[in-house]
């Protein structure tokens, strides 16, 4: 299990790791922070055998497309298969703004891809209109299904023999400006159609619009895709006990950090509320559409889906 990051994130990727720790305390793989640069951990997490890993890419990521919020630690994660060639047959690849809340997580490396180069969870952009193409797709010229990239399950072997990391690096030259959601993108352009989709339970992504499906759901992974983020000041909407979690870890380990965690409002806010019950409402029928393609087995694994 890989986590990617650089100095700045690097609070939040511990945070992560935190979590998958307090849930799975018996664990059969490794866990690894991979970086550009050097980095330390706190000592709670030194204490569990954390890899620190240093990847030299050299070049192969200069002028590739960042954003503010985004450095090129992003594109991290099309290294891994041959930075770690010599460790690992499959590689878990885990953003760093998400919290491990299941306890089932040694279960996803024995997932059967069916040969695909990785698995990864349909992306929410495609629950509610599944053949409507997203930002990206209309500024590439993609269509089709289109998975996201904050969890991926990698065969590494395919990884390589496909050559993907090129293939990605010559997308980003072809469609450069049109390159989105930047590594995500790219992944979904080489790999059109081509990918193993994973139950939604791996990739939970929370979004303030949807707050309440997580709670029907085995979910394992849940993966904050929006600006609220538990250690955000837009983070308002984010459960409360993901929020207290956070502000205990970074009153621990980054005090600095801890005044940005949004306080809980210490009343019930009616209006609010309902006002969320009510948009719950207007997507649930994709939200069942969504959940019902794997029956309700997360270790059911599908092809990657027919959208066109």
């Amino acid at each position: 299990m890989i986590f990617c990051t650089d100095k700045a994130y690097l609070p939040f990727a511990s945070l992560a790791i935190h979590t998958l720790l307090r849930n799975n305390p018996l664990r059969d793989y490794d866990i690894c922070i991979a970086s550009l640069d050097l980095l330390d951990l706190p000592a709670e997490l030194r204490a569990h055998d954390i890899r620190l890993c240093q990847i030299d890419v050299g070049d192969a990521f200069d002028g590739m497309p960042v954003t503010e919020r985004l450095s090129l630690a992003t594109y991290m994660r099309l290294a891994l298969p041959e930075a770690f060639a010599a460790d690992y047959d499959r590689i878990l690849y885990i953003d760093s703004d998400v919290f491990v809340v299941g306890t089932a997580i040694s279960d996803v490396f024995s997932l059967d891809l069916g040969g695909r180069v990785l698995g990864a969870c349909l992306d929410t952009t495609k629950w509610k209109y599944p053949r409507r193409p997203t930002k990206d797709q209309a500024a590439t010229g993609m269509n089709g299904s289109y998975f996201n990239a904050g969890v991926l399950l990698i065969d590494c072997a395919a990884f390589r023999a496909q050559d993907i990391r090129s293939r990605c690096i010559a997308a980003a030259q072809k469609h450069a400006g049109s390159v989105l959601e930047l590594d995500q993108t790219l992944l979904n352009m080489v790999l059109q159609d081509s990918w193993a989709m994973l139950h939604p339970a791996w990739n939970w992504q929370w979004v303030v619009v949807r707050p309440l499906f997580e709670a029907y759901v085995d979910t394992q992974i849940v993966h904050f895709i929006g600006a609220s983020k538990p250690w955000s000041p837009k983070g308002a909407k984010v459960p409360v006990r993901y929020r207290e979690i956070t502000r205990r870890f970074l009153l621990q380990h980054y005090p600095d950090l801890a005044q940005n965690v949004v306080a809980p409002v210490g009343r019930f806010e009616g209006l609010r509320t309902a006002a969320t019950f009510v948009r719950h409402m207007t997507k649930t029928k994709h939200f069942i559409r969504a959940y019902n393609r794997h029956g309700g087995d997360i270790m059911l694994v599908l092809p990657s889906p027919d959208l066109r």
